[in-house]
This record gives structure tokens, C-alpha cells and sequence, in this order.
């Protein structure tokens, strides 16, 4: 019943998975017009990103449908959680149903992302 370490995990899952494709394809990632830019205006190495640039970018590229991407943000969200602060400060204390929608956001953006690379 560790619901919240579960859904850090997937949040965890799902950064790993858009960083993974950004990396597969920079180019793209780059010129996508979310990619986040330093004080210079140029774009930030990819460890510099984090989750909410990659889900961005992932849209931009069309690697994720506008739902899944909504839908990340939520998930990201509630990964934020992580920071005991956080949780205090929004009274959340996620349980298994979130937990179960979490994951089908999850599976969702693999889905989208399987897509576009079979597509390829």
C-alpha cells in the first residue's frame, strides 16, 4: 500500500522513457520549440531538463498526443509529492485509484512514444 512511492516511481518511469527518446532523436528535441534555453537563448544540455521540458518537447515533436500530455503534467504533479513539503502544504495523501490512474498515464505515453518509433 506504498501508493505515493509508487507513483514517484512512475513518474520517475515516464522521465526516464522521455529522456530516452530525446536523446534517441536531438535533433528534433532541440528545434522543438518548447526545449528549454538558457540565458543565452541556447537550448540546455538534456540533463539539464526536466520532467515538464521533456513531456513539452515530447508533444512538440508529436512523439505524445495533447491527452497524454495533459496527463503527464497531472502525474508529474503528483510525483512533486517526493518533497515532504509539498505533500504537508497540499494535504495529499494519494491511494491506490491514483495510483492505478498514474500508471495508465504511464502505459499511455510508452504507447504514444511505441507509435511514433514504429512509425519510423
Amino acid at each position: 500500500e506504498s501508493y505515493l512511492a509508487a507513483i514517484i516511481l512512475m513518474g520517475s518511469i515516464l522521465e526516464g522513457v522521455l529522456l530516452a527518446i530525446v536523446q534517441m532523436y536531438p535533433s528534433k528535441a532541440n528545434q522543438a520549440p518548447s526545449a528549454p534555453r538558457d540565458n543565452n537563448g541556447k537550448v540546455k544540455q538534456f540533463g539539464e531538463w526536466n520532467l515538464s521540458n521533456l513531456i513539452n518537447v515530447a508533444h512538440d515533436c508529436g512523439w505524445l498526443q495533447l491527452d497524454v500530455k495533459k496527463f503527464s503534467h497531472t502525474l508529474r504533479e503528483y510525483r512533486n509529492l517526493v518533497h515532504p513539503w509539498e505533500q504537508r502544504a497540499r494535504n495529499e495523501f494519494p491511494d491506490e485509484d491514483t495510483a492505478r490512474i498514474c500508471w495508465e498515464v504511464v502505459r499511455a505515453a510508452i504507447n504514444d512514444l511505441e507509435i511514433f518509433i514504429r512509425g519510423k
